[in-house]
């Protein structure tokens, strides 16, 4: 860890350690860590539960989001850390493991992370795994002034059997889905070893060989291009041949460009006229790339209607696609009028295309 973390975190334990947290609290001066040094800080062990309190101090007094899959948003750091400290009060039990290596992005604006992780219940000596997640945050004049954690509530929502004789905690109706959008502008053009790629790539080919060979910006620039960003037989032959990974949290995991392109194929072009609205840019930083956006069904009459809120990530490496997740809460698709719009923008897609590949999962 740096030095000056390292000092940081030894004095925010000295000076707060004994004293409980509460909600009494505003901090007006930054903290003087610059984007690496608050997530290297939140990741201190030595923290513990005073990492909850660090969180709300870091984000910005005024005009800071807060966002939770369950709870919604909360805005300025006195409303965050209301929320905040007590929700994870009562989560303790909960641990939050890392999933996969925490990233930073060039942002142009000061910073953005990227943290990947696992809910893990402690209950009776036992760990039981429960959703993955994503959080995201943004480093603005010396503060967090976004922190957005995504992930699958549905599984919480769900009523447990009778007959375990367990009355789960009533929850919030999921969050509204009314983000302000953000206009990318035009599309970043192609290179031209990415328009070779494409003109010598056979359509419809299905990785018994290798093809890709390209950089990872090209792998990034292919994958999130509006035009062959929705080409699966292009995006599938992005993925390495055998050693990548697709997690979705619907239809389940995927490895191995054959299947994760024969699974792309079949279902997406069966979710009917729908897009993914930007919430921020596509951010890359050589290694890994993440968005964040909301997705709309299009109606034919011209209007949208939000479906969910989604998170996605992809990592490249040796001239591959490795991984790729894409990170939503299940619960808002379930709402009638959601459905209503899903029917309404071409959908066919079934419970047997569901249950067809969850259970064929290893």
């Amino acid at each position: 860890m740096n030095t000056g973390v390292d000092e940081f975190v030894t004095r925010y334990i000295a000076a707060q350690g004994g004293s409980p947290m509460t909600v009494d609290r505003l901090v007006t001066e930054p903290s003087g860590l610059d984007l690496a040094g608050m997530t290297a800080a939140l990741s201190d062990p030595r923290l513990g539960r005073l990492g909850i309190q660090l969180i709300a101090d870091f984000m910005a007094p005024e005009g800071s989001l807060y966002f939770d899959a369950i709870f919604g948003g909360y805005r300025g750091q006195q409303d965050i850390r209301n929320w905040l400290v007590p929700a994870m009060a009562e989560i303790e039990f909960i641990d939050f493991v890392p999933t996969m290596p925490g990233e930073l992005f060039d942002d142009g604006e000061g910073g953005t992370s990227l943290d990947e992780w696992r809910m893990v219940a402690n209950m009776n000596g036992e760990r039981i795994p429960l959703s993955n997640g994503v959080s995201v945050r943004r480093y603005r004049n010396g503060w967090l002034d976004w922190a957005c954690d995504v992930y699958d509530t549905g599984p919480f929502r769900t009523p447990p059997p009778p007959e375990s004789g367990v009355e789960a905690a009533p929850l919030p109706p999921p969050p509204p889905l009314d983000w302000e959008q953000v206009d990318l502008g035009d599309a970043h053009p192609l290179s031209p070893q990415a328009e070779q790629w494409l003109a010598k790539r056979p359509a419809g080919r299905y990785g018994d060989a290798p093809l890709s060979g390209l950089s990872h910006a090209d792998l990034n620039d292919l994958i999130h291009h509006p035009t062959t960003g929705w080409d699966w037989d292009v995006v599938g032959d992005l993925f390495h041949p055998t050693e990548s990974i697709y997690l979705d949290p619907i239809f389940g995991d995927f490895r191995g460009q054959a299947e994760i392109k024969s699974w792309l194929v079949d279902v997406m072009t069966k979710v009917g006229n729908i897009a993914f609205r930007p919430l921020g840019p596509v951010l890359f930083n050589g290694a890994a790339s993440v968005q964040e956006w909301v997705q709309v069904a299009l109606l034919p009459d011209g209007t949208e209607v939000p479906m969910t809120r989604g998170t996605s990530v992809r990592r490249y490496a040796d001239g591959w696609v490795m991984y790729a997740a894409d990170y939503i809460d299940t619960a808002p698709l379930l709402a009638p009028e959601v459905q209503a719009a899903s029917a309404a923008c071409g959908s066919t897609i079934t419970v047997d295309d569901i249950m067809k590949y969850r259970m064929r999962q290893r």
